[in-house]
């Protein structure tokens, strides 16, 4: 009699652990939307840049048709929502935040 309830209890336990499984791997996942990590208000002249603004990728090119300086060697500019940062490239130090002239 003990090896029969103690078969019948091993057999529920595993069919609820089996269906939680279940359960679990039905769920989508919810898309989120995550704030931006470049906050314009936070960023000071002086700062350091975060280091994606730093990249080669994110160097605004036609800084002269935009109307900025040249930018001195080991710096370049980066746009940031509605400003131009200037920023030196060896230590993210930024030396001049523009706004963008429209």
């Amino acid at each position: 009699m003990k090896a029969r309830n103690l078969i019948a209890c091993l057999l529920v336990a595993a069919s609820v652990s089996t269906a939680s499984f279940i359960v679990q791997a039905g769920d989508t996942p919810q898309e989120t939307v995550q704030p931006s990590s470049i906050n314009t208000r936070d960023l000071k002249e002086g700062d350091r840049a975060p280091d994606m603004l730093m990249r080669k990728e994110s160097a605004v090119s036609d800084w002269k048709k935009r109307g900025l300086q040249q930018p001195e060697e080991d710096s370049q500019w980066a746009r940031v929502g509605d400003k131009f940062v200037l920023l030196k490239t060896t230590n993210g130090t930024i030396l001049e935040i523009t706004p963008v002239k429209k």
